[in-house]
């Protein structure tokens, strides 16, 4: 296994010494958390070199998982050396930037949900690096180096590979470590910048819509799964119920990993998605599921809930039970029964899924039912929204079905789809082209 160190340091002047503020371990096996779009030549970590490994979370996985620890920190120490210094991201200034930081972390950092965590701290060690590698020195307390800085950094992204969304989601969290150090933002004061950010991503976003984004799961695709594949196990009874799941309420892969049990209504045929990327101020939104993959589900629980070797029902004080709780769960590495599940540990030390997780039983389904197009989890959603689009369904009806607050990106699959109802398109009908 190979480790690699991701450090972003936050630099503070205090008592004549250096506070870092956040390090991030992470061991990976089989490579490192990156996008395969990235230049991992300029945005290589370095190689850890016997780095503490205090307080990794390990899990136990099913064979599918490939074993991996990750651990998110907050550490203080006065001593660089032993921190293998790789990155830098503000210059030194008073004492008042760390004890932000520290309430900041504590009252809000922590309790947002464990991929966000990641996100965050992943952009803000993308952002040293390029400071580092590009010999510009972090944000300070002057407005005018902080707007170029950003601009530089800008320019940067725009020349690299990255989708548009990952550019706005990195100035996004710029913007908020900035605001959060309590040092000038010119990502919000700066009509200039703000400007030069807005030509620039539209330049950019205009290269990108070239590229291929998620191959959809239309419906005629699902069809093909379900009749192609007739679950026999409790892992193909959990992997249908997760894609036509995924398909009827278009969720995300992390809001398929945070349905609980108590969130389906089978009376009213609904979902109740707690939170999600487009409801972040978690008021909960509602799902449309099909009764074929309610049926499905509860197919589901009933298999979960039989003892495999008597046969009988479980316990309602059986961890391994599926009563409460998570909805769907790694599997025992016979994939007979359900892993112990227990609430009170927090989620990405549980015995649930994660976004890999969910990506391996994409690509298992579509080989058993011999699909080769390469759909993923995000498959789902577009292919719902392709599929809402292409039946006639309007702009209100698209936004309700996949929960999203703006009509922007249900717009573009109402573009795609009017297409076939287009002038040329009746025309070739017509000419039987």
């Amino acid at each position: 296994m190979r480790e690699y160190l991701y450090k972003s340091v936050l630099y503070n002047v205090y008592s004549n010494n250096y506070c870092s503020l956040i390090v991030v371990i992470i061991t990976v096996s089989k490579g490192l958390l990156m996008s395969p779009k990235q230049n991992t030549s300029r945005f290589l970590p370095q190689k850890s070199t016997g780095a503490p490994r205090s307080n990794v979370y390990s899990r136990d996985k099913d064979n599918t998982d490939t074993q991996h620890e990750e651990t998110l920190e907050f550490n203080y120490t006065s001593n660089n050396n032993t921190l293998n210094l790789n990155a830098q991201i503000i210059t030194p200034g008073d004492a008042s930037t760390a004890h932000s930081f520290e309430h900041y972390y504590h009252d809000i950092f922590t309790k947002l949900p464990y991929n966000t965590q990641r996100a965050y701290i992943s952009d803000y060690n993308e952002f040293a690096i390029f400071c580092k590698q590009s010999g510009i020195q972090g944000f300070t307390n002057d407005f005018a180096h902080n707007e170029t800085c950003i601009k530089q950094y800008v320019d940067e992204l725009c020349r690299s590979p990255l989708a548009y969304r990952t550019i706005k989601r990195r100035l996004s969290a710029l913007s908020k470590f900035l605001g959060v150090a309590k040092l000038p933002n010119p990502i919000i004061r700066s009509a200039y910048l703000r400007d030069f950010i807005r030509l620039s991503l539209i330049e950019n976003r205009k290269y990108r819509l070239s590229h291929k984004q998620a191959v959809p799961l239309t419906i005629e695709m699902l069809e093909q799964i379900n009749n192609a594949i007739i679950p026999d196990s409790l892992l193909e009874l959990r992997d249908i119920a997760i894609i036509n799941l995924m398909f009827d309420a278009l969720l995300r892969a992390d809001e398929l990993v945070r349905v609980c049990v108590d969130h389906i209504s089978a009376r009213n045929n609904t979902l109740l998605v707690v939170s999600s990327k487009s409801d972040q101020s978690g008021q909960g939104q509602y799902r449309f599921v099909s009764s074929s993959t309610i049926s499905m589900i509860q197919e589901y629980i009933n298999e979960a809930n039989l003892d495999p070797k008597t046969k009988m029902p479980r316990e309602l004080s059986d961890l391994r039970g599926l009563h409460k709780g998570i909805l769907f769960r790694r599997l025992t590495n016979h994939k007979t029964a359900l892993l112990p599940f227990d609430e009170n540990i927090p989620s990405h030390m549980a015995n649930v899924l994660n976004y890999s997780s969910v990506y391996r039983i994409w690509q298992r389904i579509a080989l058993r039912a011999g699909i080769t197009e390469n759909i993923t989890p995000h498959s789902g959603r577009v292919g719902g929204a392709v599929s809402l689009a292409e039946d006639g369904a309007s702009l209100p009806e698209l936004q309700l079905a996949g929960g999203w607050q703006s009509p922007e990106m249900p717009g573009h699959y109402t573009k795609q789809a009017n297409v076939k109802r287009g002038g040329m398109a009746k025309l070739s009908a017509k000419r039987k082209r």
